[in-house]
């Protein structure tokens, strides 16, 4: 367990408007040595914490910061748990849950902005937004968290701008675009700085790699796909080269983080086949998610890549979701929002293909 006696000491200092000089003075020692319990690089010998709770008038549990250090485990824990929910009424039940138990954790405030945004409750909670957005901005000094609120942000106002009746303009979201770092900024971009010796190394930069990965096939996937502009002869061109890409790069067939994307492209790929009337490729492609589907789902929660890039790399599939079954997902997927006829639906190919999802 942390402990945050170099806080504790500095928030109690500071609420008698103490120097460390004087602190120091009191206690028999060197304003060094406050200075350094302070920034956590030492601790005082133990027998001295009784004489310092005392003077500040509280507990030596409260000197050591443990009540916050077990709040601060509780938060983790409670964060980890809802990041993996996947299951959208659970998702907001736990969001309003945990906003209510802690209100000023800006990672919980972060969850519960994003939520607001990506699950539609914009209407009645634009001011919120905006006051948990500004917030987060002006009082949060955690980087990557006021860089994740503007991303919300931007999404927040690319909805409002949509919107027929809307004040709001691209020109406003584009404000805040160019605020943003560019992908060079971020932190895949120093993994080559660990030393060749750092236990870490080899992972922090497959962990970059991956990261890259990711952007990339979503940037893709968003750009062609959704982009009414491109015919479907070319949406589905560009989905088989993103096929093609990911398994080069994971050769041996675990897909890590990739393996939604994976599952979806065949999926879409089937459907597109469909509309484009070539009914043997649709079902080779709705086949083929479906098998993922029961591969992944067969999968131990934590496996090994022997791809040739990530040759050792550790995949937890529950960071797509501890709750999240493929098969469930891509069953629904094929017989209720992928808009295929009746007639195609009750072919024998289509049905054995939905037996493998049950």
């Amino acid at each position: 367990m942390n402990i945050y006696f170099g806080e504790k000491l500095k928030e109690l200092r500071l609420g008698k408007k103490l120097t460390q000089e004087k602190l120091a003075e009191f206690l028999g020692v060197s304003f060094q040595s406050i200075s350094k319990w302070e920034r956590g690089d030492t601790y005082p010998d133990i027998t001295m914490l009784p004489d310092i709770a005392s003077y500040f008038n509280v507990s030596i549990d409260d000197l050591l910061g443990i009540n916050k250090a077990k709040n601060e485990e509780e938060i983790r824990k409670r964060i980890r748990e809802y990041d993996n929910l996947t299951d959208d009424r659970l998702i907001e039940e736990q969001t309003y849950e945990l906003i209510e138990k802690y209100p000023n954790d800006f990672r919980i405030q972060l969850r519960y902005m994003g939520f607001l945004v990506f699950y539609n409750k914009i209407d009645d909670n634009a001011s919120k937004i905006l006051s948990i957005y500004e917030n987060i901005q002006q009082n949060c000094t955690v980087d990557s968290i006021r860089i994740c609120a503007k991303r919300y942000y931007i999404h927040f106002y690319e909805l409002l701008s949509k919107r027929d009746d809307s004040v709001f303009t691209f020109d406003d979201c584009e404000k805040i675009i160019k605020e943003m770092p560019r992908m060079r900024d971020g932190r895949e971009m120093y993994c080559f700085s660990y030393p060749a010796d750092h236990p870490e190394r080899d992972e922090v930069i497959r962990e970059a790699i991956e990261e890259e990965v990711f952007l990339l096939e979503n940037t893709l996937d968003h750009y062609y796909f959704w982009d009414e502009r491109f015919s479907l002869e070319y949406k589905i061109e560009i989905l088989e080269r993103i096929i093609d890409n990911l398994n080069f790069l994971y050769d041996d067939g675990n897909y890590s983080r990739m393996w939604r994307k994976i599952m979806y492209c065949h999926g879409h790929l089937g459907h597109f086949y469909f509309k484009n009337g070539d009914i043997e490729k649709s079902l080779l492609n709705l086949r083929k998610c479906a098998e993922l589907a029961d591969k992944f789902d067969a999968l131990d929660r934590i496996t090994v890549l022997h791809s040739t890039l990530f040759e050792g790399k550790k995949f937890d599939k529950q960071c797509l979701g501890s709750n999240y079954v493929a098969k469930s997902q891509i069953k629904s997927l094929m017989t209720e929002r992928y808009p295929l006829s009746d007639e195609f639906k009750n072919t024998d190919e289509f049905r054995k293909i939905i037996e493998m999802l049950s």
